[in-house]
């Protein structure tokens, strides 16, 4: 877009491309301006490193599942229990459990976050932190590991003997795995809060195509993303479990863990891209502003404009203008399929209990 306000003047002399090339100068410095919004972005060399290591990590949780489910067989074929035990394994979804949750602790443990807000700060700035007080965090991880090892544990798993302690025992492990899982999500959160108040390295460009913005979203969509699917195996498990316990407590726990859980995570789903988008938008209404202060200074002598001026106003319009065509968010196709996928999931987990009751 040109200048409309001043055409009679910039028809007096064509803008050249080396009176751009200074203006310019400074945007190219800060970021690859001349990437389209339809262009696909270049890989991010970071990502590559979480996707080995996650891959990595999720070979660790099956294998831990697969020597847990082991163990259980052996205990079950000295009670002569095998085949039950193979079945109520199915049924309750503990290998999927297992492995699901032993990837997302390894994910949570492996300092990538912090990582990750580290590396989008200003050099000289403290980056943003999660849940500091460790009475805070404590409390998370064993009112979730407690809640739900006491409610599972109540409704009667289908086992007697060595292989009924086995399974008390699974159950205390994937519920710890829980608590420390739930307060990593927590941290999450916090930490994508905190970027509201910390100097952040963004593109003055494209905020949307900083490096270090598409980490932090790419990680918390792909995290957010394998919970989800955990809970859904875990609920399953829940529903189509051959519990023995009180029946009235045992429809109450199927309904009270969907109840608590979906809403709480769509919000916690929502909630960072939220956050990320006024990010983005303040950056951009930023370098909007200065360059709207340059053209009404420039204007604020419209008598005395000269034909450099007419061509600086015209320059400093087309890139206010490309500025504002850049993107709103940081989008691609995997991580808009990681942020759609969880709220189909969370959808699915919500109805589980009418359509299985209905089945």
């Amino acid at each position: 877009m040109h200048f409309r306000g001043i055409t009679g003047f910039r028809s007096l002399r064509k803008i050249t491309r080396n009176y751009k090339q200074r203006i310019l100068k400074d945007l190219r410095r800060a970021c690859t301006w001349t990437t389209t919004s339809a262009s696909s972005p270049e890989p991010i060399q970071a990502d590559r490193p979480l996707a080995l290591k996650s891959v990595i990590y999720c070979l660790i949780g099956f294998c831990v599942a697969a020597a847990w489910t082991l163990v259980g067989f052996l205990i079950a074929a000295i009670q002569s229990d095998q085949y039950h035990f193979i079945a109520e394994w199915q049924r309750m979804q503990a290998f999927f459990c297992l492995g699901l949750g032993v990837w997302l602790l390894l994910i949570a443990r492996s300092g990538v976050l912090a990582d990750r807000a580290r590396r989008i700060t200003k050099d000289g700035f403290a980056p943003p932190q999660g849940i500091v007080d460790q009475r805070l965090r404590a409390t998370i991880v064993f009112a979730v590991a407690l809640t739900g090892a006491v409610s599972f544990i109540m409704m009667g798993f289908n086992a007697r003997g060595a292989l009924l302690a086995f399974m008390w025992l699974m159950c205390l492990f994937i519920c710890f795995l829980a608590g420390l899982v739930t307060l990593h999500a927590a941290d999450l959160i916090v930490v994508i809060y905190n970027l509201q108040y910390t100097e952040l390295k963004t593109y003055r460009y494209s905020p949307a195509r900083t490096p270090e913005l598409r980490e932090i979203v790419s990680y918390f969509s792909f995290f957010t993303l394998i919970l989800t699917i955990a809970y859904a195996f875990a609920c399953f498990g829940t529903l189509r479990g051959s519990w023995t316990g009180n029946h009235s407590f045992i429809e109450a726990v199927q309904l009270f863990w969907p109840a608590i859980y979906v809403p709480a995570c769509s919000i916690a789903l929502i909630y960072p891209h939220v956050v990320v988008h006024k990010l983005i938008q303040h950056a951009k209404d930023g370098a909007l502003a200065t360059y709207q202060r340059d053209i009404d200074g420039l204007l604020s002598n419209y008598e005395a404009l000269s034909n450099d001026d007419v061509q600086r106003i015209n320059t400093l319009a087309q890139v206010f203008d490309r500025i504002s065509a850049t993107p709103n968010y940081v989008i691609d196709f995997g991580i808009a399929a990681r942020a759609a996928l969880p709220h189909f999931i969370n959808a699915a987990i919500f109805f589980a209990k009418p359509l299985l009751g209905q089945a």
